[in-house]
């Protein structure tokens, strides 16, 4: 893939980004959703020129209108979604293929990052971007001249789903129902991957497993760096479950699980070759 064609996607992963920020902002207060930017302390709209991607931070790391400080995870949002959009269009091409992945970055990194603030993964994310995800599937499937890919999608979204589900019933605190759903989601996008790229019904079990299993080891090594951390006097993530804010076991924190489950996702929708053997 060109250059060009890379800077294009990292700036629309720039603006993406912005867009995620906004839903992170907005979704958990269950505030109604605008392309008008507001400072989440003093929730004054802001004009144009105060949410350029990135660049609007560094010149003005504070509200103009109530002096309140601008978090660094407004330009960290946005660069990472930059990121993910270039590590996609390198990985597929500026193809139709690329259209259900751009679809899930934005809301992976908008779940993962409300996930981690208020430890919930809420249905007016995580259904939309599951109907959203269906039209893109559908869409590139057609351009690719691949409706087999639907179904295969389709599976993914069922066996991923199923085994998050019995994980829940067998251990509730351990498995929210939350991730459940989120299993939905990323179900649905490594079905397509399979389908998309490969022949047979093998390569649609082998991703989900393979994303299971390195959830869950992002999820351990996670958990237990920021427990430790925690230890160390930097609550990085809030446990809301800790009493006076510190929990009396090393293993008895509380960490959300979405991010880890996103992240091992994507880890194999990127590497799938690698996975599936090809």
């Amino acid at each position: 893939m060109d250059s060009v064609s890379l800077i294009l996607l990292g700036l629309a992963g720039l603006v993406a980004g912005g867009f995620a920020t906004m839903l992170i902002d907005r979704i958990p207060d269950k505030t109604p959703l605008s392309l008008r930017s507001r400072c989440p302390q003093c929730e004054h709209p802001l004009s144009i020129a105060d949410t350029v991607p990135v660049l609007s931070w560094l010149r003005r790391r504070s509200c103009r209108h109530c002096g309140a400080s601008v978090t660094a995870a407004y330009p960290l949002v946005e660069l990472a979604t930059a990121g993910l959009f270039v590590a996609a269009a390198a990985r597929y091409g500026v193809e139709w293929e690329l259209l259900p992945p751009l679809v899930l970055i934005v809301a992976l990194v908008s779940l993962s990052m409300i996930d981690m603030y208020v430890y919930r993964l809420p249905d007016r994310l995580v259904f939309p971007s599951l109907g959203l995800s269906a039209l893109a599937i559908v869409v590139a499937a057609l351009g690719i001249d691949r409706p087999s890919a639907i179904g295969r999608a389709a599976v993914g979204m069922a066996v991923y789903f199923l085994i998050l589900l019995v994980a829940h019933l067998i251990s509730p605190r351990g498995m929210g129902f939350g991730d459940v759903k989120l299993a939905l989601l990323l179900g649905v996008h490594l079905g397509w991957t399979a389908g998309s790229r490969y022949v047979g019904w093998s390569p649609v079990f082998r991703l989900v497993v393979w994303a299971l299993l390195f959830g869950c080891l992002l999820g351990v090594i996670g958990g237990l760096s920021v427990a430790l951390l925690r230890r160390g006097g930097k609550n990085v993530v809030a446990d809301p479950e800790a009493e006076d804010g510190q929990p009396n076991r090393l293993l008895g924190h509380s960490v959300p699980f979405g991010p880890a489950l996103a992240a091992g996702s994507l880890v194999v929708m990127f590497f799938s070759d690698t996975v599936i053997g090809v």
